[in-house]
């Protein structure tokens, strides 16, 4: 049963990387356009140029999407180290993990906000962005629910 949870672990831990992978493509390519100028590639029903060059895409002169860049470095960065460690250092990068992604999300859906009610345009790599940090979240999530520590002696939960 513990080699089936820990494979179950790995996986969840994987998701992880793969997702904070694909939050850096998103972000990096919004920072990079953000930067070099141009116009970003955007779907015909969003407004992406719109959105990224509105005044609340940035945060006392730093991009919003530099913020998102380095918040998904740093959490593959701890999705990394927790497929290294084990423990209870495991448990605290997951849980680090974890908060960092639930205050993700929780900006992501007050720049959503912003969008849609105030900017009165969508843009698409940011509705990526945020399903990409909703995802890290479950999958973070996840990974702290099954690495909890165990009562040896009773073999439940603490």
């Amino acid at each position: 049963m513990a080699k089936q949870e820990a494979r179950g672990l790995r996986a969840v831990l994987w998701a992880s990387v793969v997702f904070s992978g694909l939050g850096i493509f998103v972000s990096g390519y919004l920072v990079t356009k953000r930067f070099t100028g141009g116009s970003l590639a955007c779907t015909r029903w969003a407004q992406c140029d719109v959105v990224n060059n509105s005044v609340y895409s940035q945060i006392f002169g730093v991009p919003v999407s530099v913020i998102g860049l380095a918040g998904y470095l740093l959490l593959l960065a701890l999705a990394l180290a927790a497929l290294l460690a084990q423990g209870r250092i495991r448990f605290r990068l997951l849980l680090l993990g974890l908060l960092l992604s639930l205050g993700g999300v929780g900006f992501s859906i007050y720049l959503t906000y912003l969008e849609i009610y105030v900017i009165e345009a969508l843009c698409a790599w940011c509705v990526a962005s945020a399903v990409v940090i909703a995802l890290l979240l479950i999958a973070n999530g996840l990974a702290v629910w099954r690495s909890y520590p165990v009562d040896d002696k009773a073999g439940t939960r603490l």
